[in-house]
């Protein structure tokens, strides 16, 4: 077992240690997301916190996180705390868990303070039609022009991985979450700026706009920049299509995997 803690939070050890016995049973967790990975609410001496168990691994992997590469669960502990430092808003780190055996990652686990934040997908969901919608995506280009103006290139950024919330003024607070997947960089060039904000996978409108609002923050020609945003998330999204395609494939026709035949009975 491997424990790195934020010292901040030494009180919660004992519940962080435990993680492995009582996160696969309902045991005073609340589930939040299931998917690959899953997400369980926590309350700990009145303080919400959350968890999240990183998905099954292969046995390459096992290998991999068990001696070659940090574990998700321990980078998504430290660049939480690096954005943090950066001034960039995330959930508080408060602590990674890893579990090994035989030298192989077994689970792995990310500690961090409940957020009551909503996801950025509300706001592009109802653009243009609502009207705050627009003041509310100028300011999540202000995040993401700073996010970027500090060399924080964020792998998922992902539109879902936005949160935001405002207040009586209109005035937003925006956090990033899912922070196992980023790099740090001393500068981003706008090629780089362009590739990220293709991750975003919004609605058209919306992606359009913030496009041009990002292209007018940083001085960039507005049609070139939209240009190329839109051609590399084509790229992109043409990319998932012929990845999951190829996935597929290979599950019908490896050892256990569903035949084109045994679907079509279904």
């Amino acid at each position: 077992m491997k424990l790195t803690i934020n010292p901040k939070y030494a009180r919660l050890r004992g519940f962080t240690e435990s993680l492995p016995r009582i996160f696969p049973t309902s045991t005073g967790g609340k589930t939040l997301y299931e998917g690959r990975n899953i997400v369980k609410l926590y309350t700990q001496n009145g303080q919400r916190i959350t968890v999240k168990s990183y998905g099954h691994l292969t046995l390459f992997n096992r290998l991999i996180y068990g001696s070659l590469r940090k574990s998700k669960a321990e980078r998504a502990f430290r660049h939480a705390i690096r954005l943090q430092c950066l001034g960039i808003d995330t959930p508080e780190a408060i602590a990674s868990l890893e579990i090994r055996r035989f030298g192989m990652l077994r689970d792995s686990y990310f500690v961090s303070a409940y957020t009551d934040y909503l996801p950025v997908s509300d706001i592009t969901a109802s653009f243009p039609q609502n009207p705050d919608s627009q003041n509310m995506l100028d300011q999540l280009v202000g995040f993401l022009v700073e996010l970027h103006r500090t060399g924080v290139y964020h792998r998922d950024l992902h539109i879902g991985n936005i949160l935001y919330r405002c207040d009586t003024r209109g005035n937003c607070r925006f956090q990033l979450i899912d922070t196992n997947r980023m790099t740090f960089h001393h500068r981003l060039s706008q090629r780089r700026r362009i590739e990220n904000l293709r991750r975003l996978a919004c609605e058209t409108d919306a992606y359009l706009y913030i496009l041009k609002r990002y292209a007018e923050a940083t001085g960039a020609d507005t049609h070139s920049f939209q240009l190329r945003g839109v051609l590399l998330r084509l790229f992109l999204e043409a990319w998932h299509h012929l990845r999951h395609k190829i996935k597929m494939a290979f599950r019908a026709i490896r050892p256990g995997g569903r035949t084109d035949s045994a679907i079509a009975e279904r």
